[in-house]
């Protein structure tokens, strides 16, 4: 199903992630918020940069899934390709105890909040691949 291509289909997509029903809009919210506001807030580490570049490149790949093949449960790969690895370079540093405080917090959240959307994604992937292909 083609969506659309360029900033109409940026602009398309975005609309159906926070057009989406409750209570997924305000997960979504919450999931950026995390990864955005805490890389934002500590950009000056590797995790904080790590946490920005891997939410836009999760995004990336979602906005492209929409672009060829619709609103669509696929997407969730988007999130399993970019946040795996930043979820064991996160867990790493809580278990090498590299991370105290509110940034320790922070991490902790993202693991927490990440973890739990990458199950959410991870089932939708599957449920993709079993044949249920129909837009959201």
């Amino acid at each position: 199903m083609e969506e659309g291509n360029g900033v109409n289909s940026f602009l398309e997509f975005n609309k159906k992630v926070f057009g989406m029903k409750f209570p997924w809009n305000l997960w979504v919210g919450l999931m950026a918020m995390v990864n955005m506001v805490g890389g934002l807030v500590f950009i000056r580490t590797i995790e904080g940069r790590l946490a920005l570049v891997c939410l836009m490149f999760g995004f990336l790949i979602m906005w492209g899934i929409y672009s060829k093949k619709g609103f669509v449960r696929l997407m969730g790969l988007g999130h399993l390709i970019a946040w795996t690895p930043l979820m064991v370079w996160f867990a790493q540093a809580i278990f090498q105890e590299k991370a105290a405080g509110a940034f320790k917090y922070w991490i902790i959240s993202v693991l927490v909040v990440n973890g739990i959307s990458l199950v959410i994604d991870l089932v939708d992937v599957v449920r993709y691949a079993l044949g249920e292909r129909h837009p959201l």
